[in-house]
């Protein structure tokens, strides 16, 4: 990892999220919350290897991720995902629990959104639960007038980066 952002007064750093820091996001994987692992993948999954798997494959190009880090420890991360060419990105968020609605994720997403729009990526495509209530704040925070459209449950919207 390489730090972005230095944390103070207690705050998280952030830092730039490689495919070597594997073994940090198992070790994050087992802080979350059977919830938390639900939100994030609509499924309950019990296996680390498969977030773990998504930070191998990042490229720095059209796979990249920021984490928030405390005392060496990751307490959440953000990546985004696109298509070679395309410029919408799937996005896609992470925090343990006891470091949610602390403004994490607000401040991953505005990192990872810098450095998509220097890729040429203009939006960030999201799916949220609808009973996630802490991402659909967030989502309505950076993407203040967007709107998401449900089906089944769970909301898509986009994150228009300029």
């Amino acid at each position: 990892m390489v730090e972005i952002e230095a944390g103070c007064d207690g705050r998280p750093g952030l830092a730039t999220l490689e495919s070597s820091d594997s073994a940090l996001v198992g070790e994050m994987f087992r802080r979350l919350s059977a919830q938390s692992i639900y939100w994030r993948f609509f499924s309950p999954i019990s296996r680390p290897d498969l977030l773990q798997r998504s930070v191998q494959q990042l490229d720095q190009r059209d796979r990249q991720g920021v984490a928030a880090v405390v005392g060496g420890h990751l307490v959440g991360i953000a990546q985004y995902v696109r298509q070679p060419g395309d410029t919408q990105a799937q996005l896609a968020i992470v925090i343990v629990d006891e470091w949610q609605r602390q403004g994490l994720g607000t401040r991953m997403v505005a990192a990872l959104a810098h450095r998509a729009r220097e890729r040429g990526i203009d939006s960030f495509a999201v799916d949220i639960q609808g009973d996630n209530y802490g991402a659909l704040k967030l989502f309505r925070r950076v993407a203040a007038g967007a709107r998401l459209t449900y089906s089944a449950g769970v909301g898509e919207g986009v994150i228009p980066l300029s």
